[in-house]
């Protein structure tokens, strides 16, 4: 959902639906926000390595496969309830459907980390990329 710039100014949480019911989710604080941050990275560094495991070794594979479909969702979950620390989460996890819970995850990931664009559009107005001119052609 767009949050509109009074939003931003205000420091207005952010709306997701679970359960089909729209939930407020209130800004964590830096302090607060930089641990999580900490714990998101942690979570999704394997997986490149979980990624490229191999058929080879069909225990590697199979704990690969149990990693990223079973051990990181509950992780996922964990963490969305760790930002929104306001939700009833026994109630919501009754009635929240897997899909709504990723898509809500997504909004508290591009809420929590608005510096990561901040940084790539200081990169690139400090080094914008070099315009290609095209030499015409002489017939």
């Amino acid at each position: 959902m767009e949050r509109t710039e009074e939003d931003k100014l205000t420091q207005a949480g952010f709306k997701v639906i679970l359960g089909g019911k729209e939930h407020s989710i209130a800004p964590l604080v830096i302090r607060d926000s930089r641990e999580w941050r900490k714990k998101v990275i942690a979570l999704v560094a394997p997986l490149p390595t979980l990624a490229s495991t191999s058929l080879d070794s069909p225990e590697g594979f199979e704990q690969a496969l149990s990693s990223m479909l079973l051990e990181m969702p509950n992780e996922v979950i964990d963490l969305f309830f760790e930002y929104a620390k306001d939700l009833k989460r026994l109630e919501i996890e009754a009635v929240t459907t897997d899909a709504e819970m990723a898509k809500a995850f997504m909004e508290v990931i591009a809420f929590a980390f608005p510096l990561a664009n901040s940084s790539a559009e200081v990169l690139m107005r400090l080094y914008p990329p070099e315009k290609k001119t095209q030499k015409k052609r002489s017939r």
